[in-house]
């Protein structure tokens, strides 16, 4: 497998049989408009018609040559699918053919006119048979690729490319099958050569990609051509079949420096509920008061009809609930590397929360060209999920961060709850976010105190976090 990345070069390494065409006839007919009024003086009212059609189709033939992917997409639009095209060692060789066609043609003596045509017709000889074989070599040949749905940046990835010859008896030989894989400003041509595939028999091959950026890219459509046998002819038509890859965002690993916001923020949120009367627990059951209960636990209710001390048992919970909010503002500042750092640390953080419990609610906010709200039940819905909607968001100039601030202050806050925001704009994110609190929330410390703002600087992204090496993080989600 070869992926054709290298630059164009000046010559164009295939020409149309139709640009061939186009060309030799415009020669012709500028040729004629030459000619014509020198030989016959009457026609010489003709020359300026010549000389028009001439210069249309020279300049189709130019237009075809300087923009094939759009002639071709015209082509295919039209329906035609098949086409026969010329090498450079086939535009060498027809030259040499009407180099010695015209030489018979003016030639002096008769028999060297004569040796000349026979040498013109043993070279049209083996042109018209490559042009026969190599049609033969793609009757009745299918091909079919195979490739993961999702992948993860900077992963390395397989995809398999099947074909299959249905002819009872011929063999398809130096086939080679072109496939277009393209998104996010990306544009490649992997190709794979089958050198023989036997009657009734199907082979695969195999080429490697590895995208280092995130977002849904499409494959397709393939295009399969042969040369076979001389090269001086290639014959090739463009097979139907597009499809879709995911390639998630990079996943990565958290430092201390997030370790310990992680901590100062558990102890806020305990000082927040403490001070408003909330446990961060469950209520499971009522007992008998003991000393060092703390008297915010009396059930008085329960006192009064036991005659004692009865205090409220909690069982506390044992993970804790994060709620991850990602402001995809556009800004200068903002490069496009702290952007994909930024997407990969948010991944990072919804990936750790699965790992670290199988079940319950999960929450990620997007702020970018729309807000994006999920809230899933069960880890693994989440993971795919959020995975899925980190890998496609853009960042917009006019991210809606007051709209999911107060689509998270309005909602039901636990007593567990705890916000991370990673943003671009720290200061403009407090001010809204202790506004909103003010005017969304009961107490305003049920938000604010439980809220961790992260800046999307270097200084502070490269201090809680890291993007793994991909070979070694095992996340490629492979579907």
């Amino acid at each position: 497998m070869s992926t054709d990345n290298s630059n164009r070069s000046l010559i164009p390494s295939a020409f149309g049989a139709g640009n061939i065409i186009l060309l030799l006839t415009s020669a012709a007919f500028f040729l004629a408009a030459y000619v014509i009024p020198l030989t016959f003086p009457n026609w010489a009212g003709s020359r300026n018609s010549l000389l028009i059609l001439g210069g249309i189709n020279l300049t189709l033939a130019l237009i075809t040559i300087l923009f094939p992917q759009l002639t071709a997409r015209f082509t295919q639009r039209m329906g035609i699918r098949s086409r026969m095209l010329l090498p450079r060692e086939g535009i060498v060789y027809l030259g040499i053919m009407l180099i010695v066609a015209v030489g018979a043609l003016t030639g002096g003596s008769p028999d060297t006119g004569n040796i000349l045509l026979l040498v013109f017709g043993m070279m049209a000889g083996p042109f018209v048979l490559n042009g026969w074989v190599v049609d033969a070599m793609l009757t009745r040949v299918t091909v079919r690729r195979q490739h993961p749905l999702t992948t993860q940046a900077g992963v390395y990835f397989g995809v398999d490319v099947m074909m299959r010859n249905d002819k009872p008896l011929l063999s398809s030989r130096l086939v080679e099958v072109r496939d277009v894989v393209q998104g996010r400003d990306l544009r490649a041509e992997p190709t794979v050569t089958f050198v023989r595939v036997g009657p009734k028999e199907e082979r695969f091959g195999r080429y490697e990609l590895c995208m280092s950026r995130r977002g849904l890219y499409r494959f397709g459509p393939m295009r399969i051509s042969s040369r076979f046998p001389l090269g001086i002819g290639e014959r090739g038509h463009v097979v139907e079949g597009e499809s879709e890859l995911l390639v998630h965002p990079a996943i990565g690993r958290l430092l201390p420096g997030w370790k310990r916001r992680e901590r100062d923020l558990a102890e806020s949120a305990s000082r927040a509920n403490a001070r408003m009367g909330i446990f961060d627990d469950d209520f499971h059951s009522i007992r008998e008061y003991r000393p060092g209960d703390s008297s915010r636990a009396i059930h008085w209710r329960s006192s009064a009809r036991h005659g004692q001390m009865m205090v409220k048992e909690h069982q506390q919970h044992r993970e804790a609930e994060l709620i991850v909010m990602l402001d995809f503002f556009l800004t200068p500042q903002f490069t496009e590397t702290l952007q994909e750092t930024a997407v990969s640390l948010a991944t990072t953080l919804c990936v750790e929360q699965t790992r670290q419990s199988s079940s319950g609610t999960y929450r990620l906010l997007i702020a970018g060209k729309e807000l994006q709200s999920l809230e899933v039940v069960g880890a693994a819905r989440f993971r795919d999920a959020a995975l899925r909607a980190l890998a496609i968001c853009q960042p917009f100039a006019k991210a809606p961060l007051s709209q999911m601030l107060t689509a998270v202050a309005q909602g039901s806050i636990s007593s567990n709850s705890r916000f991370v925001l990673i943003t671009p704009r720290p200061d403009e994110a407090q001010i809204l976010a202790e506004m909103i609190a003010r005017d969304s929330v009961r107490n305003e410390s049920l938000l604010i105190q439980r809220l961790l703002i992260l800046d999307c600087s270097p200084e502070t992204l490269n201090d809680v976090f890291t993007v793994a090496n991909s070979l070694d993080s095992g996340e490629n989600n492979n579907g």
